[in-house]
């Protein structure tokens, strides 16, 4: 009468079972979950942080091709001068946090 000859309660025992298994199997899913947010939160802060200057990278890189393309000898010039403003930030930046 029952699917392959089990009672009601093997059933029963059966499905229970069954709805442990898969209640385990969601808390291991949100545990992985868990684990790969935390694991790619760098990556995520980063790609934030380009995001929020996405208007400045631009700007400046537009900038950046016109100049180049008016003097091709301002190359040098202006590579040295963003490497000092670049470093400049970089030691305000640690000095404010202090």
């Amino acid at each position: 009468m029952w699917e392959n000859g089990m009672k009601k309660d093997e059933l029963a025992a059966r499905r229970h079972r069954f709805e442990q298994r898969i209640m385990q199997e969601r808390l291991q899913i949100t545990s992985a979950v868990r684990d790969w947010n935390e694991a790619t939160a760098p990556i995520d802060h980063a790609w934030r942080q380009i995001v929020h200057y996405k208007g400045p990278i631009l700007l400046g890189s537009g900038l950046l091709v016109t100049m180049l393309s008016r003097n091709k000898g301002r190359v040098g010039k202006l590579f040295k001068r963003s490497v000092v403003i670049y470093t400049m930030a970089r030691r305000a930046k640690k000095m404010i946090g202090r």
